[in-house]
């Protein structure tokens, strides 16, 4: 068990989410005109919030994969062996 690889990984999911949220209310205003569904407003349209919810997923991963794989590489070779691993 690497604690190192561990501290560095969980900063970079946090990093890929702050990220990826912020590229997605900024694509959302520009594609749409309106703010972002948000989880209490229960008066939006259900498709708009699970359009939103799937593109804001596939966003999260995408940078998550790309934050992740520049973490191993700066890493080095502790995060290629926990990355088999799991």
């Amino acid at each position: 068990m690497d604690i190192g690889w561990k501290i560095v990984s969980t900063g970079g999911g946090l990093v890929a989410g702050l990220i990826a949220k912020k590229i997605v209310e900024f694509g959302w205003q520009a594609a749409t005109g309106h703010d972002a569904p948000n989880e209490d407003d229960f008066q939006s349209n259900l498709l708009e919030a699970v359009v939103f919810s799937v593109v804001a997923a596939a966003t999260n991963t995408i940078i998550r994969n790309l934050v992740m794989k520049k973490a191993s590489s700066w890493y080095g070779e502790g995060a290629k062996s926990v990355a088999v691993n799991t």
